[in-house]
């Protein structure tokens, strides 16, 4: 049987070996990019461990009321820790109060698990409480931690953990996937899956909101547009986000047009010749002539600024200033 945990069959046959070979650590850490699945392979995994009546070792019945209740994020020896949404700070309130919740008996399960998402949001002195157990680790608890990187953390977290790295898909077979469980033709596979970036969890969302595709995709546009526009209508652009409750809004542009001048700085360096796995299938003619007038150094350095945005917009700077002083240093083609 298989967790149906897409393109990460590597990862779910180790952690099957370590149940099976009763080796199963006290904590894990799943890395990778947001929606590649790290989540989704703790979530199989906490299953496989708690499951009341595996069909072989490693594997999950998904019928047993641990299973069901796994899948409802119920279950009582399950305790999750999460920011308040992406880009806000995981506090040291939520670590303690988990971690006390370890220190009691399991009620229906083997082991009592916390599952900390994006736990490169933890502020240091959460990062720190959180040590404690993992240096003292009590034998019926296990950690699992999901993280963009394992250098997003202090080393001493990521030292303690067995680190599982999830890589992205080959984009024509998550395509595959894609086209012959959700019935979907070709060309809108392979959409998703190159605007995904291989990412599985990611491309299975768009396939389930066709709407919100077409959002992205019109965010992308957005961000052509503004390299042919004058000051005025860039500052008239960056005067949307004076309100501060703009901030998911901004954090939104600014990670599409991350991928939007990752497609750019592929083209203009590819050559004619290339044909890269670029995000935007449908913008592909427009951005091959925005490339060709570009320089690759010009749309890195762009790329660089913009992940720089990023670090300013977590760390709660000024909405406005970060999107006019983006803009000002936008390339003009």
């Amino acid at each position: 049987m298989s967790w149906d945990v897409w393109g990460h069959e590597w990862a779910e046959a180790l952690l099957k070996k370590h149940i099976a070979g009763g080796l199963t650590r006290h904590a894990y850490l799943f890395t990778g990019a947001p929606g590649i699945g790290r989540r989704t392979l703790a979530l199989a995994f906490i299953k496989a461990l708690y499951c009341q009546d595996p069909p072989e070792p490693g594997e999950f019945c998904g019928s047993c009321r641990n299973c069901k209740q796994l899948s409802k994020l119920q279950h009582t020896d399950l305790f999750i820790g999460q920011s308040a949404g992406q880009g806000e700070t995981l506090k040291i309130d939520t670590v303690r109060e988990i971690q006390h919740n370890l220190n009691m008996q399991p009620y229906a399960a083997p082991w009592r698990t916390a599952l900390f998402l994006r736990f490169e949001e933890a502020n240091i002195n959460a990062q720190n409480a959180l040590l404690k157990t993992l240096e003292e680790p009590t034998p019926l608890s296990k950690l699992m931690l999901t993280a963009s990187n394992e250098n997003a953390l202090l080393p001493t977290i990521s030292s303690r953990c067995e680190v599982i790295r999830l890589r992205p898909m080959a984009l024509n077979e998550l395509a595959d996937r894609l086209e012959s469980s959700r019935m979907m033709l070709r060309s809108d596979a392979l959409r998703l899956a190159h605007m995904s970036a291989g990412r599985p969890g990611y491309a299975l969302r768009l396939a389930d909101d066709p709407d919100e595709a077409d959002r992205i995709v019109s965010i992308a546009s957005d961000g052509v547009e503004l390299l042919s526009a004058d000051t005025l209508q860039r500052f008239a652009y960056a005067a949307a986000f004076k309100d501060v409750k703009k901030r998911p809004v901004l954090r939104e542009i600014l990670q599409v047009w991350q991928s939007l001048f990752r497609d750019l700085l592929l083209l203009s360096a590819s050559g004619q010749e290339a044909d890269p796995p670029i995000s935007f299938l449908e913008l592909k003619d427009e951005l091959e002539k925005l490339a060709a007038k570009g320089d690759p150094e010009v749309f890195r350095k762009t790329l660089s600024e913009i992940n720089r945005m990023i670090t300013y917009l977590n760390a709660n700077a000024n909405l406005q200033l970060l999107a006019e002083n983006l803009l000002l240093n936008l390339p003009n083609l």
